[in-house]
């Protein structure tokens, strides 16, 4: 089934991934009931004015309430929408009866109740790193967005293969008192939950102006544990992910409104931050256990979490030296937990090693793992044994904390808070990564230049910005270039306007 939005955008939700040659998507596009064309098959949208809206400059109301229909509800097609009086533009003019939440069985009430309260509860998960409300119960005497949760699309004369639809207003902005479409009863048994639950992520986000999305930015993985998105190379539950995205339904596509789109970030731009009700990933070190190890020694980790591990960082007295990403997203989603090996780095200098992991999710959830004490080689009896920077006390090479700021000089990576000192043609600088064209990638008076691809790194305006270089010291991960060469691409800095 395909899932799409009508823009106001419509957004719209197809039932089963139809694959159909170019030319016949053309011929078999989709009408909403007021007569739009449906650009393509499956997941698109139709432009819609904000004057569509009964409050479209509206400060958006901070509840989110999932209507299941009880006794089945009634929804006024007319020319805005507010959910205050059930009204919607998506509907043809006239009262439509939307049939009441079934269960997989096909049963309403009391007996639908245990997979009713499921939903709600995946909602809730999925919009709880957001200062907003969601529940099932109608809020009085405020305004509010409603996601009707049961019934059929033919209950309001759509097309039999939309899954959920919802308006998306053409400037990308959040909307208040918008009704969105989930139609559950028309959803498989298969991951039924689940599924249901990203449709309705999906519809209700539309209402506060994300589009759709394809891939990550970063690394062109699928974004297909993200709600916002339409792929189905994997399953499980989906949360807005904290990664910038490029747009698009069966391919990529240039974002709406922006070069990119960061879920998370969006969402919470509009509610503010809130408290994530899923736990942060948990974090162990399998091996080794203690006692000595040799050079390149491999580590072994298990680490999962029902949000996802995003990265396994490992750290060897107190410093991060390596970090894999989080496992891939199968069928059921992210194995939990899932295994991970870190081989420790060649550069690794001889003495007693405390070693630890960090395990996080995407949005800033982290776990440190026990402490491991293991000898490499000989105790270090002075610095003139440990890299560049360390110390040694107690048979240990260690960098002591970090103290440069962003925009710092720097000599070596360790000195930095962010772990990455920049080489440019202006000196070295302590920098963070970045991708270029996303709002705020970097902090005021630093700009994001790129160094590959959208990835960059962020240089204050005030140090010239040619680039680019960077060094993250003894980690497996050497973000680009090669440290201590400053390459011939000099990107002048952007002149203020």
């Amino acid at each position: 089934m395909f899932r799409t939005v009508l823009s106001s955008l419509v957004g719209v939700g197809l039932v089963t991934l139809l694959v159909a040659p170019a030319a016949a998507e053309k011929k078999d596009q989709l009408k909403t009931p007021r007569g739009q064309t449906i650009i393509g098959t499956g997941r698109t949208y139709v432009d819609t004015p904000r004057t569509a809206y009964s409050t479209p400059a509206a400060t958006i109301s901070p509840y989110l309430y999932l209507n299941r229909c009880t006794g089945n509800c009634m929804i006024n097609g007319g020319t805005t929408n507010d959910a205050r009086t059930n009204t919607s533009t998506i509907p043809t003019t006239g009262v439509h009866v939307i049939e009441e939440y079934k269960n997989a069985q096909g049963l309403t009430g009391a007996a639908a109740d245990a997979e009713w309260d499921a939903v709600v509860k995946c909602m809730q998960e999925v919009y709880s790193p957001f200062n907003v409300t969601v529940t099932d119960e109608k809020p009085t005497n405020v305004s509010y967005t409603m996601a009707v949760i049961a019934g059929n699309p033919t209950d309001i004369d759509l097309d039999n293969s939309i899954l959920g639809i919802a308006p998306l207003a053409g400037d990308c902005t959040p909307q208040d008192n918008v009704i969105s479409f989930s139609f559950a009863n028309h959803h498989a048994n298969a991951q039924r939950v689940e599924n249901i639950c990203w449709t309705a992520a999906q519809e209700t986000a539309h209402a506060f102006g994300l589009d759709h999305e394809y891939e990550f930015v970063s690394d062109r993985q699928s974004a297909c544990n993200d709600p916002m998105t339409y792929r189905t190379d994997c399953g499980g539950q989906k949360f807005f992910r904290n990664k910038a995205a490029s747009c698009g339904e069966n391919s990529v596509r240039p974002c709406r409104c922006a070069g990119s789109q960061n879920s998370h970030v969006k969402i919470k731009n509009v509610f503010g931050e809130g408290t994530s009700i899923v736990a942060p990933p948990t974090c162990q070190i399998i091996t080794p256990s203690g006692g000595t190890i040799t050079n390149q020694a491999a580590f072994g980790i298990t680490s999962g979490s029902q949000r996802g591990t995003e990265k396994v960082e490992l750290f060897l007295n107190g410093y991060k030296w390596a970090e894999k990403p989080g496992a891939p997203y199968q069928q059921f989603g992210q194995s939990n937990p899932s295994t991970y090996t870190i081989t420790m780095p060649a550069m690794v200098p001889d003495g007693i090693i405390d070693i630890q992991v960090k395990c996080s999710d995407d949005i800033g959830g982290e776990t440190m793992s026990q402490t491991v004490n293991v000898t490499k080689g000989a105790p270090c009896a002075s610095a003139d044994s440990c890299a560049k920077g360390q110390v040694c006390e107690s048979g240990k090479c260690l960098w002591e904390a970090p103290v440069g700021e962003l925009g710092d000089s720097c000599d070596f990576p360790q000195f930095c808070k962010s772990g990455a000192c920049t080489d440019t043609s202006d000196g070295a600088f302590c920098t963070q990564d970045c991708i270029t064209g996303t709002a705020d990638s970097c902090p005021m008076d630093f700009e994001c230049i790129a160094t590959s691809g959208q990835n960059g790194v962020c240089l204050s305006t005030s140090n010239g910005g040619g680039c680019c270089s960077a060094s993250t010291g003894g980690q497996a991960m050497i973000h680009f270039g090669i440290s201590g060469l400053v390459l011939g691409l000099v990107i002048r800095r952007r002149r203020k306007r």
